[in-house]
């Protein structure tokens, strides 16, 4: 599946560079419930414990496939939006 989220166009994109915690978290939470079941959430952000921690446990706590891309300086987390 994270090969699949990588190569499919996001339908929103969320750009919270420069944000710290729980900054990336709460406004990707608020998305994806606005969000229809089938639609990708990118997150660009360059704040590393929202990369390695609180963007991956939200996705895993709605049961959501996600994946991580690093582009340059900062990443996009990708979480697809399951039901």
């Amino acid at each position: 599946m994270s090969e699949e989220l990588k190569s499919k166009n996001p339908d929103v994109v969320l750009d919270v560079r420069g944000e710290s915690c729980p900054v990336p978290e709460m406004e990707a939470s608020k998305k994806l419930k606005k969000m229809k079941a089938g639609q990708v959430l990118e997150v660009v952000t360059d704040h590393q414990p929202a990369v390695d921690v609180t963007l991956p446990s939200l996705a895993k706590n709605l049961g959501y496939p996600f994946t991580v891309i690093k582009d340059g300086e900062a990443y996009k987390v990708r979480i697809l939006k399951v039901k």
